[in-house]
């Protein structure tokens, strides 16, 4: 089964991880952005992992650039 690499496995705890930080966030922003953060998490994965075949380090390159991407937006926006 594909879900049950080391790769994918990795992939969806990032997920998970980005959907709480998300989420602990929306208590001060007040909108919820953990669905949204999870959903850009599992597409960067997914474009990783299937398309370029990147195993579970440049998995985490990707949800490092994401999760700096997310920053650098949220500072961007003044929030």
């Amino acid at each position: 089964m594909i879900f049950l690499q080391a790769n994918w496995i990795f992939a969806f705890v990032c997920a998970f991880v980005l959907y709480g930080a998300g989420k602990a966030e929306a208590r001060e922003a007040g909108r919820n952005a953990g669905a949204l953060w999870a959903g850009l998490s599992i597409a960067v994965s997914a474009v990783l992992i299937q398309f370029l075949g990147a195993g579970w380090i440049l998995v985490l390159v990707g949800q490092a650039a994401l999760f700096v991407g997310i920053g650098v937006f949220r500072a961007m926006r003044g929030k």
